[in-house]
C-alpha cells in the first residue's frame, strides 16, 4: 500500500533553494533532509530538453521503494502521468540511491507550461533532485578531413516539385557537427529555383533549404549545426527535392575556421530582357461569351524571334484573366511543322519557358510561337537573354589578375585575392 501523501505542503523549486552546480553536467534543483513533496515550477520546466535526465535521489531500503511523479497545469490542475513512464508510481530497486527519468520529446511537449510534482511513496525519502544535461557543445574546430562527394550526376527538378533523389545513411556516417552539405545547381528556369534537403525520419529540413529560392547557378553550402539533426541524418539519410533547376553534385564539406573556407560563390547569371511585342489581344477558343483568338508570332511579325538561342527565357505577360482561364504555349517543330506543346511555369503575371535545346530555339525562330487558351488578354512577349562577359577566374585558374595567387589547402585548389580565399575546384568564382 502506498504511503499517504501530505498535499498541503510543497517546497517550491527555485523559490527557496538556489541553483548549485555539482559538475559541468549535473545541476541541483532541490535538496533537503525531508519533504513530503517537491514542486518544479513551469519556468524551470521550460528549460528542460529532450535527452535531459531528471535524477531523483532517494533513501531506499534493501527491499526497494516507490515514489510518485506527475505534472499539473491550468485550468483544472489535475494530475497527469509523464508520457514516457508506465506508471505515476515508478519503483526503485533495493540498494539504489536514485531514479533517472530521461525526457523524450513527447514528455517535453506534454508538460510545456506545466509544473512537475514529486511525492514520497512507500519506504522512500526524497533527499535531492538534479538535472543532468549533456556538456555544452564545444567550439567547432577545424579538421584535416577532405570534402566527400555523396552523389554526382544529372537530376532535373521539374516545375511540380515531385522530382528528387535520396542519399543513404551509410554514406553520411562521417557527418559531424558544423559540417556542411553542399549542392551544385545549374540550369535555373529564368532564375527561378527552389531547393529542399531534409533528413528522412523525422522529416527535418536542413536550415536554409526548406524550399528556399535560389536565383543563380552555383554551389551552395548549408551548415548542420544541430546535434539532433546530425544524428537524424546519420540514422535516416537525406532526401533532395526541388523545382525548376538541375542538381549535378552533392558534397559533404568538413567544418573549417571562418575565413579559411568561405561560402562558395555562385556564378552570376543575369538576364537582359528584350520586349519583342506589346499590345492587348483577347485570347480564347472563340467562345461566344468571350470572343477572341489565338496569337501566332509567325503571322504577326516573322522575325520577332530571330536569334533565339538555348537558355533564353520566353516570358508571356497577361492580364484580365477570367475564372477558369487556360493558357497553352505551342510551337511548330520540324520540316512538317508538327504542333508541339511547351511546359511553362506561371509566375502570376506571366508564364515563363526556358529554351531547352538549340533545336527548339531554331524551330521557334523558323516557325514561330502560337499562344492559345481561354479567358485572358495577352499584353507582351519578352525574351530574356543571359548577359555575357561575367568577370571571374575559371576553374582552370588560367586567367591572370593582379594580386591573385594559387593556394593548395587540404587537397583543394583556392585563389587568394584581396585577403579572401575562393574555392575554384569545379566552379567559376566571380570577383
Amino acid at each position: 500500500m502506498k504511503k499517504h501523501l501530505h498535499y498541503a505542503l510543497y517546497l517550491v523549486l527555485c523559490t527557496f533553494v538556489p541553483f548549485l552546480s555539482l559538475s559541468a553536467a549535473e545541476t541541483t534543483l532541490w535538496e533537503s533532509t525531508y519533504t513530503d513533496g517537491v514542486e518544479i515550477n513551469s519556468e524551470t520546466v521550460a528549460s528542460f530538453k529532450a535527452g535531459d535526465i531528471l535524477r531523483i535521489y532517494l533513501s531506499v531500503p534493501e527491499s526497494g521503494a516507490n515514489f510518485k511523479i506527475c505534472y499539473k497545469g491550468a485550468p483544472d490542475w489535475s494530475e497527469t502521468a509523464i508520457p514516457s513512464l508506465d506508471s505515476q508510481w515508478p519503483w526503485v530497486n533495493g540498494g539504489e540511491d536514485h531514479f533517472d527519468l530521461t525526457f523524450t520529446q513527447e514528455d517535453i511537449t506534454a508538460f510545456s507550461g506545466k509544473n512537475i510534482y514529486i511525492y514520497q511513496g512507500d519506504n522512500s525519502l526524497i533527499s535531492k533532485v538534479t538535472l543532468v544535461t549533456e556538456d555544452q557543445d564545444p567550439e567547432p574546430q577545424p579538421t584535416d578531413r577532405v570534402a566527400e562527394t555523396l552523389w554526382e550526376g544529372t537530376q532535373v527538378l521539374g516545375a511540380e516539385g515531385n522530382d528528387g533523389f535520396g542519399i543513404d545513411a551509410a554514406k553520411l556516417q562521417n557527418l559531424a557537427l558544423n559540417d556542411s552539405i553542399a549542392i551544385t545547381i545549374t540550369d535555373l528556369t529564368d532564375s527561378y529555383c527552389q531547393i529542399n534537403i531534409a533528413a528522412n525520419d523525422p522529416w527535418t529540413a536542413i536550415p536554409g533549404t526548406n524550399w528556399e529560392s535560389l536565383t543563380a547557378a552555383g554551389t551552395y553550402r548549408y551548415a548542420v549545426a544541430d546535434a539532433d539533426l546530425v544524428a537524424n541524418i546519420k540514422t535516416s539519410g537525406l532526401t533532395i527535392q526541388g523545382k525548376l533547376c538541375t542538381v549535378t553534385k552533392l558534397q559533404l564539406l568538413p567544418y573549417q575556421e571562418p575565413g579559411d573556407d568561405p561560402e562558395p560563390q555562385p556564378e552570376t547569371k543575369e538576364y537582359e530582357d528584350q520586349t519583342v511585342w506589346t499590345g492587348n489581344t483577347a485570347i480564347s477558343w472563340n467562345a461566344e461569351e468571350y470572343p477572341g483568338e489565338q496569337f501566332d508570332t509567325y503571322t504577326v511579325q516573322q522575325d520577332m524571334l530571330a536569334g533565339l538561342a538555348k537558355d533564353d527565357s520566353i516570358k508571356i505577360y497577361y492580364t484580365d484573366a477570367i475564372e477558369g482561364a487556360q493558357f497553352a504555349l505551342t510551337y511548330k517543330a520540324g520540316e512538317n511543322w508538327d504542333w508541339t506543346d511547351l511546359a511553362v511555369t506561371n509566375h502570376t503575371s506571366f508564364f515563363a519557358y526556358k529554351v531547352a535545346t538549340d533545336e527548339i530555339a531554331q524551330d521557334i525562330a523558323d516557325h514561330g510561337l502560337v499562344i492559345r487558351g481561354q479567358g485572358y488578354h495577352l499584353t507582351s512577349i519578352v525574351i530574356g537573354k543571359p548577359q555575357k562577359g561575367t568577370s571571374g577566374i575559371e576553374n582552370t585558374v588560367s586567367a591572370k589578375m593582379d594580386g591573385a595567387t594559387k593556394v593548395l589547402r587540404n587537397g583543394q585548389l583556392y585563389i587568394q585575392y584581396n585577403g579572401q580565399m575562393y574555392n575554384v575546384q569545379g566552379q567559376k568564382i566571380c570577383f
